[in-house]
């Protein structure tokens, strides 16, 4: 897993280095929206996480899983949210 790591840093300052990303953080923003289109069951996890943590609104939270409020607060409750 070291290795795994090592390399996937040694990538992306490889990819800033060479000029194709202005900066990590634009890679990494990239990289989390290539993440959550290809797998958008982890849109609701993470607005789940986010709202949990208090760290985005119900309405931002619904945005960012792409569902309605009532389905969002649905997802709250069957993942034990109050």
């Amino acid at each position: 897993m070291a290795a795994t790591s090592m390399t996937l840093l040694e990538d992306i300052n490889l990819l800033v280095q060479e000029g194709i990303y202005q900066d990590r953080e634009t890679l990494l923003q990239d990289a989390m929206r290539a993440l959550l289109r290809s797998k958008p069951e982890l849109r609701s996890q993470l607005a789940v996480a986010l709202y949990k943590r208090r760290n985005v609104t119900l309405a931002r939270a619904s945005e960012i899983a792409g569902v309605d409020q009532e389905s969002l607060k649905e997802l709250l409750r069957e993942a034990g949210v109050s």
